[in-house]
């Protein structure tokens, strides 16, 4: 732990540096290091709220630190703008400090920081305003929602003609649509084989070609995997429903036509998404290495772009064939290069001409025998001059092409040569697939790092792959037909809201096979007539008792699933309370709420992560994004969920986050189980509570937006302008609403100002009725009348969530930072009053009579 100028082992060491007078330190950095390295990721994730919420009550504990900011340093538990992996064994601390923040405003700070160490100005970032920050080599981050109406979602053609990912026009990746596909429904010729494609690899030739920079015609999507749906005339050894990948044209579609010297069957166990990164990645540096460049065993090559798709199946297949391999790449992505085992005295950034330098450095000045090229410009200039006499420079890439002849002339002895793997030939290409399938089923290649978009979300994944984010491949998946035919489960499905969903799933999309898990099963409340509703909604629906933390007992239930209507959808919903403030959070409420949603969780990730899901649906809170105060392990135990989602989508599975708003508890449908007084807490920050209508209308809404991580919530605009105009909207909500500019008002202090232009004698009644009208909003009355100032905030029907909401408006309106304890030290609203007025005119002697009480120790 350090302070911003002194470095101290603990808190204990600090507070006896204070007591021998050195000054408290406005801020206090603290690495929240997550539990024991090594184990299952769920247990390590609540050993690391457990930490930090005993790090937390400790702090709260030690009134020496009062004035002081606490800021929590994570490691990567962040994703920032979906390009990142999040670390999940710390990312449930987000949501703890977050409800800690919210119950004791200007008291913590999260700072999340990449994992590279580099030069942070501390006194500026602390001083920063923001309570959350990321921070990264290329920025700084600050948490925001926003609306996802920006993302375009590209529309199939009406009716049931066939389509495909198509240009309406050139030069931008706004020319993307789904457009007619005839050719889909063409008769097949000899030796053709028709595909229900289920995903397809994009390549950085999709994206010339829809920037129109591509030379020659050329169609977009060039490799997918599916199904077989029907043979040509002279196929004989695929039959209709083999799993089939290979090389297309015009694969970004439901249905594509190729030829079978080039498609080879799905080794068993890959899905679909696996299968898609392989052929053009893996042929094509296969056809590099070993044809073009006629690399051997024992000499050297330099692969640029190194953590893209063919670079990183170059580096694999260099290391098959025994040579020293080199690899430039973004330093960010050289973790997943040392992964493939380049060490990073073989590495170099592909962001500039380092790289010549440290290869000649590395190589005592001889240089490479190969180099595979995807760079421009002055890189291949620098490349070439790495060459040792007689090397080879093989150029896949397409935007900066030299003349072999002139290469040779001013690099004697090189050969320069460009190609595309199709020249190859359809039989060369038969046998170098079966060559590469040869080593992946002896464990000498594997799968790339996948990304995934639905292609209706292609321009997003253009855009991705163009400013060069990925690492491996990037998929499009095609959306099923229906997920009717195959098996729904829904965890925690017998609760009211789980109930609810059932029902909609079997109503209004066509679910035959519901499998509903809850702790009690068939002895849940309701189980019985849930089922038969389901029955006369023709959905055939298992009741079973399974409970989700036990990874015996979900594996035995997923094991029961019949092959003939596989899993295709899993929406876990299962969850349980037991709210408390911070400084009264146990261990015990820490681990009874994380498990059912963490443990849960992390096992149906590992348990189906070999299925081929159409859904993966995690129900989160918005507790863990906003905080709400009282809900620490609550909130911890949902941004575990959220980061799940990322890390979910960051390798290339379906998964998304639902950080749920409060439900109207109507019908007996609700989450969360809040009193009135939190759901008109809820309701005065401007988040209103969903109809059973509204929330299901909003669930379909999610599985149309390609994002992992939403939040779905009722927002009341009236209420957000109304804060906005008022500077009092959370930072976090502010790109929700604009208020007008002129109407814009910052209201922080302004009861300070309103005290200092009253009379003397008048002042106390200002500061009295001030507190008087905050403590009547907070308790929902409609006027301060209902307040009597002489009366204790408990008996007035505060509990300790209340009044962290007055203290909050309080802080607000004085410009101070008050003490937590206000509302213990000062028990009724007219003692509030006088402290308020006491501290505003700057006198320093303001404390309560008397010791601290016990509760407010």
């Amino acid at each position: 732990m350090a302070a911003v100028s002194e470095r101290y082992t603990d808190l204990a060491e600090l507070a006896q540096a204070i007591d021998a007078g050195a000054p408290v330190p406005d801020a206090v950095l603290v690495e929240a290091v997550p539990g024991a390295k090594g184990g299952a990721v769920a247990a390590r994730s609540r050993v690391a709220v457990q930490q930090v919420l005993e790090l937390l009550q400790e702090w709260l504990s030690d009134r020496r630190l009062g004035s002081a900011k606490l800021a929590l340093v994570t490691r990567g538990a962040v994703a920032i703008n979906n390009r990142e992996i999040p670390d999940l064994a710390t990312s449930s601390v987000l949501g703890l400090v977050r409800s800690a923040q919210s119950e004791h405003p200007g008291r913590f700070m999260l700072l999340d920081a990449e994992l590279g160490e580099y030069e942070v100005d501390w006194p500026a970032v602390l001083a920063n305003g923001e309570a959350q920050l990321a921070l990264r080599a290329h920025g700084t981050y600050a948490p925001r929602l926003v609306r996802p109406e920006g993302v375009r979602r590209l529309d199939p053609p009406d009716g049931d003609e066939p389509w495909r990912l198509g240009l309406t026009q050139k030069g931008t990746l706004e020319g993307l649509a789904l457009v007619a596909n005839p050719i889909a429904q063409a008769p097949l010729h000899e030796r053709q084989v028709r595909v229900a494609i289920q995903a397809c690899g994009l390549n950085f030739r999709d994206v010339l070609i829809a920037l129109d920079v591509y030379p020659g015609e050329a169609s977009l999507g060039s490799e997918g995997a599916g199904v077989v749906t029907e043979v040509g005339p002279g196929v004989e050894d695929l039959a209709v429903g083999d799993r089939v990948m290979g090389l297309f044209n015009d694969a970004f579609a439901p249905v594509a036509i190729a030829e079978r010297s080039v498609i080879e069957k799905i080794p068993v166990g890959w899905k679909f998404v696996d299968a898609a990164t392989t052929p053009i990645a893996f042929l094509t540096a296969y056809y590099a290495l070993v044809d073009l460049a006629e690399l051997r065993p024992g000499e050297s090559v330099l692969i640029h772009a190194g953590a893209g798709g063919v670079g990183m199946a170059a580096v694999q297949i260099a290391h098959t064939i025994g040579a020293e391999v080199f690899s430039t790449a973004s330093p960010a992505k050289w973790t997943a290069l040392e992964g493939l085992g380049v060490d990073r005295e073989h590495l170099a950034s592909s962001r500039d001409l380092d790289f010549r330098e440290r290869v000649l450095a590395a190589t005592e000045g001889r240089g490479v025998d190969v180099v595979l090229n995807a760079l421009a410009g002055d890189f291949i200039d620098a490349s070439l001059d790495l060459l040792a006499r007689g090397g080879r420079f093989v150029e896949m890439g397409k935007a900066d092409l030299r003349d072999p002849e002139q290469v040779t002339a001013s690099h004697a002895g090189t050969r320069y040569t460009s190609f595309d793997v199709t020249e190859a030939g359809p039989e060369r290409l038969r046998e170098i697939f079966s060559e590469v399938l040869s080593l992946f089923e002896r464990g000498a290649l594997r799968p790339l790092p996948v990304r995934t978009w639905d292609v209706r979300n292609a321009p997003t994944a253009f855009r991705y792959l163009r400013e060069g984010h990925n690492i491996g491949k990037i998929v499009l998946t095609i959306p099923r037909a229906a997920h009717a035919a195959g098996t729904a489960l829904i965890t925690g499905g017998t609760g009211a809201l789980g109930s609810l969903v059932a029902r909609h799933l079997a109503g209004e999309h066509g679910v035959r096979h519901l499998l509903i898990a809850s702790r009690h099963g068939t002895a849940a409340p309701r189980a019985q007539e849930l089922q038969d509703e389901l029955s006369m909604l023709g959905c055939k629906a298992e009741i079973v008792a399974c409970d989700v933390c036990d990874r015996g007992q979900l594996e035995q239930l997923l094991s029961s699933i019949p092959s003939e209507r596989p899993l295709r959808r899993v929406i876990h919903m299962a969850g349980v309370l037991s709210d408390g403030v911070i400084e009264t959070l146990s261990a015990e409420q820490v681990e009874s709420v994380m498990r059912p949603k963490v443990d849960g969780a992390m096992h149906l990730h590992e348990l189906t992560r070999e299925h081929e899901l159409d859904q993966f649906a995690l129900f989160s809170s918005g507790a863990a994004t906003l905080g709400n105060p009282g809900q620490g392990n609550y909130a911890a135990a949902n941004a575990f969920l959220d980061a799940l989602a990322h890390w979910r989508r960051a390798h290339g599975l379906c998964g998304q986050s639902l950080a749920w708003g409060l439900w109207l508890q109507a019908a007996g449908v609700g989450m969360g189980g809040l009193e009135d007084v939190d759901r008109a807490r809820l309701s005065r920050i401007g988040i209103d509570a969903l109809s059973p209508s509204e929330g299901l209308e909003l669930l379909d809404a999610a599985q149309a937006i390609d994002e992992p991580f939403l939040v779905p919530v009722h927002l009341n605009l009236g209420v957000l302008r109304a804060h906005a105009r008022n500077g009092l909207l959370p930072p976090l909500l502010e790109r929700l609403v604009r208020a007008p500019a002129q109407q814009k008002v910052v209201t922080k202090g302004s009861l300070a100002v309103r005290m200092s232009a009253t009379p003397e004698g008048k002042r106390d009644a200002i500061v009295l009725e001030a507190v008087c009208g905050v403590a009547a909003v907070v308790l929902g009355h409609e006027s301060a009348d209902a307040i009597d100032p002489e009366i204790s905030l408990k008996d007035l029907g505060f509990d300790s969530l209340a009044a962290v909401e007055l203290y909050n408006y309080l802080c607000q309106a004085t410009g101070l930072q008050l003490p937590t304890t206000l509302g213990f030290d000062y028990p009724t609203p007219a003692a509030v009053a006088g402290y308020l007025r006491a501290r505003m005119e700057g006198e320093t002697d303001a404390s309560p009579a008397g010791e601290p009480s016990e509760v407010s120790r």
